[in-house]
């Protein structure tokens, strides 16, 4: 095992990093809208922004355990563009068709 991070499986990580996301957003657009409206926020929205944000602290940390810094800057970004030809791979050469000979620079 490489790193402690890996003792929860990826699929609980993933709903816990779910889970985080939705709860910020939520909190931060309550206390948007207080203060968009001028009312005091609500006491346990103050109390959460704290909570969360101690909580965001331990999973940055999770997420800064699972990047392989193994390999150099170049590497990475040889392997980045790879998967990316794989991902979407740029179709070949076709005829033109009737409906678009302009678009081709094919004479009728």
């Amino acid at each position: 095992m490489k790193n402690w991070t890996q003792l929860i499986p990826a699929n609980i990580r993933n709903a816990l990093y779910i889970g985080f996301g939705v709860l910020s957003l939520a909190q931060s657009a309550i206390l948007a809208y207080s203060a968009a409206v001028q009312t005091p926020a609500p006491i346990w929205a103050i109390g959460g922004g704290a909570v969360l944000g101690v909580i965001g602290g331990a999973f940055g940390f999770v997420a800064a355990g699972n990047v392989d810094v193994s390999k150099t800057f170049d590497e990475t970004v040889k392997q980045a563009a790879q998967d990316a030809k794989t991902a979407y791979p740029i179709p070949g050469e076709h005829a033109a068709t009737t409906a678009d000979p302009e678009r081709y620079n094919v004479d009728q």
